[in-house]
């Protein structure tokens, strides 16, 4: 049986449009909705200077990923982790096995999603 840390936050995965992505990012992490505006700001811009949809779909993946990370406590505490040791760690194989381990871990939020 999974203790409560182990559960997702009861959150479904939302649609991969921006209006869905912005409700369960509100949901699971309110203080993070202005980075979420800036960086649709940002998206809708540079999709309007090049004429391509790339940014809107990029800025999509993203904050979709996030959610499937955010959804369980666990796994985004450990995500934090490893970007903190691959930000800040001297040893090249400690960065190498940490960003390893959070391609891992995308992959299973990915699956889970």
């Amino acid at each position: 049986m999974a203790t409560a840390a182990q559960r997702d936050t009861g959150i479904p995965m939302p649609d991969k449009t921006p209006a869905a992505l912005r409700v369960a990012v509100a949901r699971l992490a309110p203080e993070a909705l202005p980075k979420f505006d800036t960086h649709w700001a940002t998206a809708i811009g540079q999709a309007r200077d090049e004429y391509s949809l790339t940014p809107a779909r990029g800025f999509t993946e993203h904050w979709w990923m996030w959610v499937a990370v955010a959804r369980r406590p666990e796994r985004l505490a450990r995500f934090r982790e490893l970007e903190h040791t691959v930000a800040t760690s001297e040893d090249r194989a400690t960065r190498r096995e940490a960003a390893a381990e959070i391609s891992r871990l995308l992959a299973a939020a990915e699956a889970e999603a």
